[in-house]
């Protein structure tokens, strides 16, 4: 079976020869340093350089899919944020929030696509990255991060305490962009939607905020993929013990965990699929014996999906990334 089918019918719970290896991008992408070299323009802005850094992830490293965009702030850059847009050794950040009330961001801002130049060369690269073989995975960051990348993060979570209501409407009305957004992947030819929300950890919500705030959100946007039968695959960082009840009442597809989770104990609270969980500290370091040991170790832990436990730095070697991709295809 190809690529596209192995990860597809793994999604579907189907049986497949072997686990897929992949990196979805987003906050969880391969387009490291090293990989980057030869290519000359701004893989997060230029069009060009975007489509040939996910197809170096591919062909260099042996992940098992295309995935754009290669950062996090896609999705915040309409509201009003001042973002730096990264380089060959810097991912893109935030560099200042919008400093206005909720209530006014939501009505001075037009979140479109078309009027979001970097989420325009998204699309266009879907679009032309999509095919018959290779899985392509869109990114998006959910709407906690989101909400958190357009707003202070003290701010936000103040007013989770002190005024929730206000607080959920802006939560909810990013979480509809972010639907909108998705749906424009899939219409480009995304196959699977991937979604990373590191801010939404038990550890930093907790978990009555946690019911509160984040799962009404990913359980609408499940609904909308569903209805336009879209797998979904969602990231959660950090220690998922005190939500990992809430995470199983969720009809996605797949979850990801961070190198924290041990998926054995994952494995026997969820009843969906389980990506992960080789530690991005170690894929930096090594040594390479370490790496497949722990590559094996997730398999062995019955993953169903390998690939990193959550961001990758960029200074991580093509070599190590390599030994985890080729332990998985039994080339090692």
């Amino acid at each position: 079976m190809n690529e596209k089918e192995r990860l597809l019918r793994v999604l579907k719970g189907e049986e497949t020869d072997r686990p897929p290896v992949i990196c979805p991008g987003g906050m969880m992408n391969a387009a490291v340093t090293e990989l980057l070299g030869e290519i000359n323009a701004n893989h997060n802005t230029d069009l060009d350089a975007m489509i040939a850094a996910a197809i170096k992830v591919r062909e260099v490293i042996g992940f098992e899919n295309y995935g754009v965009p290669f950062c996090m702030t896609c999705e915040s850059e309409p509201f009003g944020v001042t973002i730096s847009e990264g380089d060959k050794v810097n991912e893109p950040r935030i560099l200042e929030y919008n400093q206005s009330k909720l209530e006014d961001i939501m009505k001075d801002f037009n979140p479109k696509t078309s009027n979001n130049l970097r989420s325009e060369t998204v699309i266009k690269a879907i679009e032309r990255l999509k095919n018959g073989e290779v899985p392509v995975i869109g990114n998006i960051t959910g709407p906690i991060s989101t909400a958190t990348s357009i707003v202070d993060p003290i701010k936000l979570f103040k007013m989770i305490r002190k005024e929730p209501d206000g607080a959920y409407t802006f939560i909810e009305y990013i979480n509809n962009y972010l639907i909108e957004y998705a749906k424009e992947m899939v219409r480009a030819g995304a196959d699977i939607i991937a979604i990373s929300d590191p801010t939404a950890t038990g550890e930093i919500l907790g978990k009555k905020n946690f019911d509160k705030f984040a799962m009404p959100m990913y359980t609408e946007f499940l609904k909308s993929m569903r209805e336009i039968n879209t797998p979904v695959i969602i990231h959660i960082c950090g220690d998922a013990k005190t939500i990992i009840d809430s995470l199983n009442s969720l009809e996605v597809q797949a979850l990801s965990f961070d190198s924290i989770v041990n998926m054995r104990f994952a494995k026997s609270k969820l009843n969906t699929r389980l990506m992960g969980n080789v530690s991005t500290l170690l894929l930096q370091n090594g040594p390479k014996d370490k790496i497949i040991s722990i590559t094996k170790n997730a398999m062995d832990s019955g993953v169903d999906i390998v690939s990193p436990a959550c961001g990758l730095g960029m200074s991580t070697p093509l070599e190590n990334l390599r030994v985890m991709t080729d332990y998985v295809k039994g080339s090692i």
